[in-house]
């Protein structure tokens, strides 16, 4: 007999040869089938062992053209008496090939009328005798059923989370792996969801037919198939179960319910005691949770809406990273549906596959995670080449401020910092390095002043930088800043959306030099960011006006139990959440609210351990009354000290310079101002560029 032994398409080649593996020859036919030629037990045997098959189907008989003449054809000669004898139930199901037209449930409709059979509809496909139609543009071809309901539905997995990876997929992706690294002893997946990339893994390895787990198939009501036949193959399938899957499995995710959920699969797996399962986020995972032939087998989240897309492209650059750092040593086989997105696991693909999954076109790529190198931040130092004489001035000064900084760069580790700022009445520039980025802006000078000098001024400001810091053209941004008004504030300056990494003490953070006037990085800030990591651990954290939650990352990173973070701006909060899966975290226990802050914090009702505000010095909303930090920060900080817990802290930051904290505040709670030790080095020359006071609560003093 020959059958067809169907796949998901793109499968085949893969098909072939795990069915060669189980001692059954098949060719491919396509790119989502292969033929088996052979008799009644290879095609159970493809039923009972076969991952990777959907279906396997036995053709019956073809007949010319399209419905409804190739369906009278077919009918007329079909055998009942050869193959209905046993059955109690009948189900006709239809497939319509491109280039069809018509309803592919009329067409099964049809036939099963008339075939004339008495026979009741099965409740479900693999509870009675099952034919298939395949119509064609040239042809319709009948096929048995071998199946039924596919060979996918292993019957372990009763909820599947948000987007569970198709049981047939994973067991590719397993098989994939295993072919990389057949002597593998444990297997990590980092976004474990329900299980079923591990749950296929440990049948796989335990040599557990995966369809032992099925109570019907729709040859068991087929007269063609003997009774006793199958309960022989499955028995000497029981025989030869291993005990279990002879190498670890382990499972992380953010999702605690998701966690449950897989423990819970595989309890009806027959893997119960077979997986260490931790709710655990990216970013916890550490060199011992892998082992020196480990693999990593994981379907990350994919962003498929656009939206989305920015959030896992940064997702996937940090599980490159991570993993890079932690397992550098494992393969890593990847589910996604957009290559861009998978582009950013940064290593060249050792296997690429294109499938498709349902409506979805799908990649799995194997990849092994590379470190990529940290650009070290430029310094200035000697010049590079001959700087014009009317810029020697703005150099020197160039040269002065990064000696005065190079010990305290080396020493902590910083990677962007403020270079130069204003330093020179004739030269009205802050000069910030972000790593091996440039960001230049100039002050804008008055209408007075001659705009072909300004042009003049700023080309030999630009020469000395690139100069000083040894700079290729493209390395340095220039952007002019003026005084912001109302909605003018954190304006976008474009569309173009280039953005630069940058490391902070352990966190990463993605900067934009181009398209808005601040980066996405108040460098004035790093020192309260450190303080906020240190201090996090345990605790519920609080981000309020919170920009593109660098200070969220950093109390995540330090160990902050929950976060939530609160923005006016959708923009700025899609981009903290790409900060936050940049580093690891899921915005699960790191929520991002969009709201105005006063609002927010008028109608919430939980409480926190440690929280930061930093508002802006002024701002206007639709939906309120204008925001002046100066004469509203009084009723702001008194409705966030409404929501810090006893014991807690409230960081209150502000940048107006003429700021004063309102008196009644120094009775009412414990206030000490921080300010002038809140101002790290490479803003010394400026003591005023921001205030900061902590918070608290009298009775807990």
């Amino acid at each position: 007999m020959s059958f067809s032994v169907t796949c998901l398409p793109g499968l085949a080649p893969l098909l072939v040869r795990e069915l060669a593996g189980l001692g059954l020859a098949a060719a491919p036919s396509g790119s989502a089938a292969v033929t088996l030629e052979g008799g009644l037990d290879e095609a159970l045997r493809a039923c009972l062992w076969s991952r990777l098959a959907e279906r396997v189907l036995l053709l019956l008989d073809e007949a010319p053209g399209q419905p409804p003449a190739s369906l009278e054809a077919l009918a007329a000669r079909f055998d009942s008496g050869l193959h209905l004898s046993r059955a109690q139930a009948l189900t006709v199901q239809a497939d319509h090939l491109t280039g069809v037209t018509g309803d592919a449930r009329v067409t099964a409709s049809v036939f099963r009328r008339l075939l004339g059979e008495p026979l009741p509809a099965a409740a479900s496909a693999d509870q009675g005798l099952c034919l298939r139609l395949l119509v064609a543009e040239e042809r319709t071809s009948l096929y048995l059923d071998m199946v039924g309901e596919s060979l996918g539905r292993r019957g372990y997995r009763l909820a599947g989370g948000q987007a569970p990876v198709r049981e047939t997929l994973a067991a590719a992706m397993v098989f994939l792996a295993l072919e990389q690294q057949p002597d593998t002893d444990l297997i990590v997946d980092p976004f474990c969801g329900s299980g079923t990339l591990l749950l296929e893994a440990g049948q796989m390895l335990s040599r557990m037919a995966p369809a032992l787990g099925r109570a019907h198939f729709a040859f068991q009501h087929w007269a063609g198939c003997p009774g006793d036949h199958w309960d022989r193959l499955v028995a000497d399938a029981q025989q030869a179960r291993l005990s279990g899957p002879g190498c670890q499995l382990k499972g992380f995710d953010a999702d605690e319910r998701r966690i449950r959920e897989a423990r819970d699969n595989a309890v009806r797996a027959g893997l119960d005691g077979c997986l260490h399962l931790e709710r655990r986020e990216l970013a916890r995972l550490q060199r011992r949770d892998f082992t020196e032939r480990s693999l990593v087998l994981t379907n990350p989240p994919w962003g498929e809406r656009l939206e989305d897309k920015p959030v896992a492209s940064a997702l996937h650059t940090g599980l490159a990273r991570i993993l890079a750092q932690q397992a550098p040593q494992a393969p890593m086989v990847v589910l996604g549906s957009d290559v861009e997105v998978m582009d950013r696991l940064g290593a060249e693909p050792v296997f690429h596959l294109r499938l498709r999954n349902g409506q979805l076109t799908n990649f799995v790529r194997v990849v092994q995670p590379q470190r990529r190198p940290v650009p070290e931040p430029l310094k200035a130092g000697e010049p590079a080449f001959p700087i014009p004489e009317q810029a020697q001035a703005f150099a020197n000064r160039l040269r002065k401020n990064g000696k005065q900084l190079r010990r305290w760069l080396e020493q902590q580790g910083v990677a962007a910092y403020r270079l130069y700022d204003r330093d020179l009445p004739e030269f009205n520039f802050s000069v910030d390095i972000y790593a091996d980025q440039v960001l230049m802006q100039e002050y804008q000078a008055p209408k007075t002043v001659d705009m072909a000098r300004v042009e003049q001024r700023r080309q030999w400001a630009v020469s000395a930088v690139r100069a000083m810091l040894g700079a290729h053209r493209e390395q340095v941004h220039l952007r002019t800043r003026m005084q912001q008004k109302g909605t003018q504030q954190y304006q976008k300056l474009g569309q173009r959306r280039q953005m630069h990494l940058v490391t902070e003490g352990e966190a990463w953070f993605l900067v934009n030099l181009e398209a808005y006037l601040d980066s996405g990085l108040f460098l004035d800030h790093r020192p309260i960011r450190l303080r906020l990591a240190e201090e996090a651990a345990g605790k519920r954290f609080l981000n309020l006006f919170a920009y593109t939650g660098s200070a969220t990352v950093h109390a995540a990173l330090g160990g902050a139990r929950s976060s939530v973070t609160v923005d006016a701006s959708r923009a700025y909060l899609g981009w903290a959440a790409e900060n936050l899966a940049l580093n690891g975290f899921s915005s699960r226990h790191h929520r991002l609210e969009r709201g105005d802050a006063l609002q927010w914090l008028e109608q919430c009702r939980e409480q926190f351990d440690l929280i930061f505000c930093d508002p802006p010095t002024f701002s206007n909303s639709k939906s309120r009354d204008d925001f002046a930090v100066q004469r509203d920060h009084g009723r702001l900080i008194r409705l966030a000290m409404k929501r810090l817990e006893p014991g807690g802290v409230l960081y209150f930051s502000c940048n107006f310079r003429r700021f004063e904290l309102e008196p009644a505040l120094f009775s009412e709670f414990d206030v000490q101002d921080h300010s002038r030790g809140s101002v790290p080095p490479d803003f010394q020359r400026h003591q005023d560029i921001h205030y900061l006071f902590a918070i608290r609560h009298r009775s807990a003093k």
